[in-house]
C-alpha cells in the first residue's frame, strides 16, 4: 500500500511537470504578467514599480528610448479600461528570462474617446530579491487591424479639436497629454521650443477662440502629417484682443492607441500679412495720386 501511494505521488508530480509544462520560474513569470496587466489597468504605480526594475529601457517602434521614470509618468497621465498579455511564451536561462507576447489594450483619453490598441513586443527579465523583474522591454509597430476605432483622420481631427478647446481653456494637463515629450515647436522666425518651453507660453497666453481650419491630413501607419490654419483670438493683459491666422504643418504619431504631436512649424501671421499688404496697396496708390 505504501509503495502504491510512493508511486501515484511520483506520478502526480510528473503529471504536474509534463503535461502542463511549466517550471517554477515560468509560473511565477506568468503570474507576475497577470499582475501587471492589472495594476495597469488600476494606475497602481507601487505595484508596477516592483515589476518594473530601476534600470528598465523601453525601446519604442521608432527607435525612441524610455526609462522607469518616464514610463511611470506616462502610465500615471493615461488610462486604460483594459490590458492583456495574449500569446504568453515564456523562456528561462537561469535567472534571465525571456517573454514573447502580444500586448492588447483598450486606452480611454481624456474626453472619453475609446481606441484599442495591439503589438508583438519582447521582454528581457532578470531575478532578483524583487522577484522578476522586466529590465528591457521592446515594443513593436502596431499590428494591422488594430489600429483605434474610427478611421485615422477622424481620430485626428477629434484630437485637434480637443488640443483647441483645451487652449482656450488653458487647461495644462490636457494639452501636455496631446504634445509628446519630444514635442518641438518652429515659429516664423526659425525659433523652436521644447514642449515644457511650449506649455509655460500656453499657461501664459489668454485666448477667447481657437480653431484648426482648413485641415488637410495625409496618414503614413501611425505617423501623419497635417497642413491647417490655426485661428485664435488672443487676449493682453489690457485686454485687447487680436486676431491670428498661421498656416502651420503638424506631425502627429500614434502610440498606445492615441495620436499626439511631436512637431509643429508655423508661418507668419495671415491676417497681418494681409493688412500689411492692402496698406502698402494703400501707399501706394496715394503716391501715384500726388
Amino acid at each position: 500500500m505504501k509503495r502504491t501511494i510512493i508511486t501515484l505521488a511520483i506520478l502526480i508530480a510528473a503529471t504536474t511537470s509534463f503535461v502542463f509544462g511549466q517550471s517554477k520560474n515560468e509560473q511565477d513569470i506568468r503570474k507576475m504578467f497577470e499582475m501587471t496587466a492589472d495594476a495597469l489597468v488600476k494606475n497602481d504605480l507601487a505595484a508596477l514599480s516592483n515589476y518594473y526594475a530601476d534600470d528598465l529601457t523601453i525601446t519604442l517602434a521608432d527607435g525612441r528610448t524610455g526609462n522607469k521614470t518616464q514610463f511611470l509618468d506616462f502610465v500615471k497621465n493615461s488610462r486604460r479600461e483594459s490590458f492583456n498579455f495574449d500569446d504568453v511564451s515564456v523562456r528561462t536561462f537561469g535567472d534571465t528570462a525571456v517573454v514573447n507576447f502580444n500586448r492588447t489594450s483598450t486606452n480611454v483619453t481624456p474626453d472619453g474617446t475609446k481606441s484599442k490598441s495591439a503589438s508583438p513586443d519582447t521582454a528581457t527579465l532578470v531575478k532578483n530579491g524583487k522577484g522578476w523583474q522586466i529590465v528591457a522591454l521592446q515594443i513593436s509597430n502596431e499590428q494591422a487591424g488594430n489600429q483605434a476605432d474610427g478611421n485615422a483622420e477622424q481620430e485626428i481631427r477629434q484630437t485637434l479639436n480637443t488640443i483647441a478647446d483645451a487652449l482656450v481653456k488653458n487647461d495644462i494637463a490636457t494639452v501636455s497629454n496631446h504634445y509628446a515629450d519630444s514635442y518641438t515647436f518652429t515659429n516664423e522666425r526659425g525659433e523652436t521650443t521644447n514642449k515644457t518651453q511650449r506649455l509655460e507660453v500656453v499657461k501664459n497666453t489668454k485666448r477667447e477662440s481657437f480653431s484648426y481650419g482648413d485641415m488637410n491630413i495625409r496618414t503614413f501607419g501611425n505617423t501623419a502629417v497635417v497642413i491647417a490654419n490655426p485661428t485664435f483670438t488672443a487676449i493682453d493683459a489690457s485686454g485687447q484682443k487680436t486676431n491670428i491666422k498661421d498656416r502651420a504643418t503638424l506631425t502627429l504619431v500614434k502610440t498606445n492607441g492615441r495620436w499626439q504631436i511631436v512637431a509643429i512649424q508655423t508661418t507668419n501671421n495671415l491676417l497681418n500679412q494681409a493688412g500689411n499688404q492692402a496698406e502698402t496697396e494703400k501707399q501706394i496708390g496715394e503716391i501715384m495720386a500726388e
